[in-house]
């Protein structure tokens, strides 16, 4: 069954962009005017942004962290699953809120983590790079998952997802990685999202 994606399973889906602490400015005028250093004499805030955009960048994909990612994610689904039924047989209002919560990915992903043998920032890297590509082939249709968008409402930034192939952002490795588990590692994601996006 097909869905209209609400704003709040967007925000699940979609990781945010990672934003400079507003705390950088603060050193800055606390230093006399001078952008605070890291350890290494580099100014702290372009040594944000290079993390930043490490952060973003797709990860290099192989068929060993594709197999990681696949024990993550099926640990994920158990762990929400779990919090599914706390919620549905809770006995009090705050039972039921810290079980909803259980479910969000920011609960569930070092649990993740640990049953793919990753640490948890590989582990979030190799998750999100394989759930953006996902995503996009489910909204252009180009697999069976449960979600689809207005594209008359949808952001500019999301309009220009749509028309790309997000494969192009991957390295010819990791897109060959990739596509030789796609069997596999499309039933867990769309069982996932039914999971967290759909029945959450």
């Amino acid at each position: 069954m097909r869905f209209q994606l609400t704003a709040r399973s967007l925000r699940r889906l979609i990781p945010s962009a990672l934003l400079v602490a507003a705390a950088c400015g603060k050193e800055a005028n606390d230093t006399g005017g001078q952008p605070p250093v890291d350890a290494a004499g580099a100014p702290a805030a372009a040594s944000s942004s290079s993390d930043a955009s490490a952060q973003s960048a797709p990860a290099e994909l192989t068929s060993a962290n594709l197999d990681a990612y696949a024990r993550g994610i099926t640990k994920e689904i158990a762990l929400v699953q779990a919090a599914q039924e706390r919620a549905r047989t809770a006995t009090t209002p705050q039972a039921r809120g810290e079980a909803m919560q259980a479910q969000w990915e920011d609960q569930t992903i070092s649990g993740g983590a640990e049953a793919a043998g990753l640490s948890t920032d590989s582990y979030r890297q190799v998750r999100r790079t394989v759930h953006h590509v996902l995503q996009t082939l489910d909204f252009q249709g180009k697999i069976d998952g449960p979600m689809q968008m207005d594209t008359a409402r949808a952001t500019p930034e999301m309009k220009k997802q749509l028309a790309s192939d997000p494969m192009s952002e991957l390295s010819a490795s990791s897109r060959a990685a990739l596509e030789a588990q796609m069997n596999t590692l499309v039933p867990l994601w769309i069982q996932y999202v039914n999971l967290t996006a759909v029945a959450g």
